[in-house]
């Protein structure tokens, strides 16, 4: 695929990865609503654990790039909510393990609650596969 990172850094403000301010992508528009920490069931995995509901939400985000015909490395841009600031570094923990060398763009957004209680970070994922 078509792809220039514009302007890669180093992230200052949890576990250290590095990403992209923007990215110029060409091919198929992959936009999935918010994944959390649940199995297809409903089941919350991790409950009281950021670390591992991040780690589920980023297994599920995988699972639906593959349905897609592509990938996690086609991921351009992911939007991550959390109820705590302190669950930042356990939950970048856990997306740098299943992003890394992806240089993606990042949000990040604490808020008050999500949806379910018992949930404690939510990832909205853009990506773009390449047609060819």
């Amino acid at each position: 695929m078509s792809r220039t990172h514009i302007h890669k850094y180093q992230t200052r403000y949890h576990a250290q990865a590095t990403y992209s301010k923007a990215i110029r992508a060409r091919g198929d528009l992959v936009v999935m609503q918010g994944q959390v920490g649940t199995l297809l069931d409903g089941t919350v995995i991790g409950e009281g654990d950021p670390g591992m509901q991040a780690d589920q939400a980023c297994r599920n985000i995988d699972r639906w790039m593959q349905e897609a015909g592509g990938s996690l490395r086609d991921v351009v841009k992911l939007t991550v909510y959390v109820t705590d600031i302190d669950y930042r570094a356990p939950v970048y923990e856990a997306i740098n393990r299943w992003f890394e060398g992806v240089h993606h763009c990042s949000t990040g957004v604490v808020v008050t609650a999500l949806a379910d209680p018992a949930l404690l970070v939510e990832i909205d994922a853009m990506a773009v596969i390449d047609d060819d």
